[in-house]
């Protein structure tokens, strides 16, 4: 297919925000527009083109990341009631053409274009320039998704990872366990790792170790750890703990030899507080498999823009993602 016709709208729509950028041409760098609340409008159409209207020049298509499970042209969110249709935008937009992609594509899509200054690096390993390429992350949700290279081309690969069952692995884990899971009728990833998992973490440390502690956000938890408040900081560090070991066994379920990326808000506001060897031990720490884990490279995406990145360069060239799809493609 060509490319998408320019200026293209990308947006970034999360369970909390959606963050919206216009791309004037290809291989330009996206202009940011707007961030808005998700749910601030009763459809996402209403709400982009609360947005729109205010452009002197109004975008030709979008390319638009979604944080839910995709049905070809249509999505969910997981953690709001946005519906999407996207035939149903374009026309409501007035689109010449359009894609809906998982939000974790759009991430991991970026890991083809991000540069050395948009990570840092936690563990080393011994990365592969072609090996497969995995990014997760913890945010109002969890989501992971793979790049995987095949020749000039790669693949996408989203999943939904963050819905898969977790337990405790070490006294420490199990002695909070109970605290930190009550009420949960299945324990998840993303009931642990992410903003509400942080606050979950808080309330369980403080519970076990009698603090009298309040109800807080997870920014507050981060903000109390940053300043020293013990059960924020026993919080923090058993949260990079699951994290670590989450990424090291979705990296052995990918053999992501080409490196593991934690993307998200929550992460680079905690890097700070992130104990390396640890980390590592618990990342690598795979027996049977601790030699293939040991060339698995961590690294943590510092980037606010990491997913616009990614959309940029889908609507580049959709192609080279795998996207060029027709069962998934829109046209006015």
């Amino acid at each position: 297919m060509s490319n998408f016709s320019y200026p293209v709208l990308v947006a970034d729509v999360g369970g909390t925000n959606c963050r919206l950028s216009l791309v004037e041409d290809a291989g330009a760098p996206h202009q940011p527009l707007a961030r808005i609340g998700t749910g601030s409008h009763t459809t996402p159409e209403a709400a982009l083109e609360a947005v729109l209207v205010t452009l002197t020049q109004r975008p030709r298509s979008a390319v638009l990341a979604v944080a839910g499970p995709l049905e070809g042209r249509s999505a969910q969110l997981t953690n709001a009631n946005w519906h999407f249709d996207g035939p149903l935008i374009g026309r409501a937009l007035g689109l010449k053409q359009g894609l809906l992609v998982n939000d974790f594509e759009a991430q991991a899509a970026s890991l083809a274009v991000l540069g050395p200054t948009d990570v840092t690096t936690l563990v080393a390993g011994e990365p592969e320039p072609d090996g497969v390429r995995l990014v997760l992350g913890p945010g109002t949700g969890f989501g992971a998704a793979a790049l995987i290279k095949r020749g000039r081309r790669g693949v996408l690969v989203p999943t939904e990872s963050g819905h898969i069952g977790v337990g405790p692995e070490d006294l420490t884990e199990a002695k909070i366990w109970p605290a930190l899971t009550a009420g949960l009728p299945r324990v998840t990833v993303e009931d642990l790792l992410s903003g509400d998992g942080l606050v979950r973490f808080h309330r369980a440390v403080a519970s076990e170790t009698g603090m009298l502690e309040p109800d807080v956000s997870a920014a507050d938890v981060t903000t109390l750890a940053l300043d020293g408040d013990p059960a924020a900081l026993m919080a923090v560090v058993c949260f990079w703990r699951l994290l670590a070991r989450v990424a090291g066994d979705l990296a052995l379920v990918f053999k992501a030899t080409g490196g593991v990326y934690i993307s998200g808000g929550i992460v680079p506001r905690l890097l700070p507080l992130a104990d390396q060897a640890k980390i590592q031990a618990v990342f690598s720490g795979k027996p049977p498999m601790e030699d293939l884990a040991a060339r698995f490279s961590l690294h943590v995406v510092t980037a606010h823009d990491g997913a616009e990145q990614g959309l940029a360069a889908i609507a580049a060239a959709p192609e080279r993602f795998g996207l060029d799809d027709p069962a998934r493609l829109w046209f006015a």
